[in-house]
């Protein structure tokens, strides 16, 4: 598909599945593969040396993709929130809880009427 001479596809360069989203024009997370793409372009040296320059970019671009540190964080307040139950602690209520009672209301919506 991509293997032969001439082919102008660079097996040595980052890339990604596509840059199409799946109701945008541009994926979600193209915008920082691009980022880290000019990143490992703009550096000189080794790809090692390319890659440690661009750790930062590489990470936020995995986790973009993935979720691991938003997921794991949501996790660990699940966690405590469920710990805190179990103990018999108070815990505040949830967004959809307030939302329910009709209590919940974001800065700008408490417009005085």
């Amino acid at each position: 598909f991509f293997s032969g001479a001439g082919s102008g596809f660079d097996y040595r360069r980052p890339r990604m599945a596509s840059g199409f989203g799946t109701r945008a024009p541009v994926g979600r997370c193209f915008p920082v593969y691009r980022e880290f793409a000019e990143c490992i372009s703009e550096k000189s040296g080794s790809p090692s040396e390319k890659a440690a320059a661009c750790t930062e970019l590489r990470e936020d671009y995995v986790e973009c993709l993935h979720h691991k540190k938003e997921i794991t964080r949501l996790n660990a307040l699940s966690d405590e929130r469920a710990r805190k139950i179990k103990a018999g602690e108070p815990v505040p209520s949830t967004l959809t809880e307030d939302a329910k009672s009709g209590t919940f209301r974001l800065p700008f919506t408490n417009v005085k009427s």
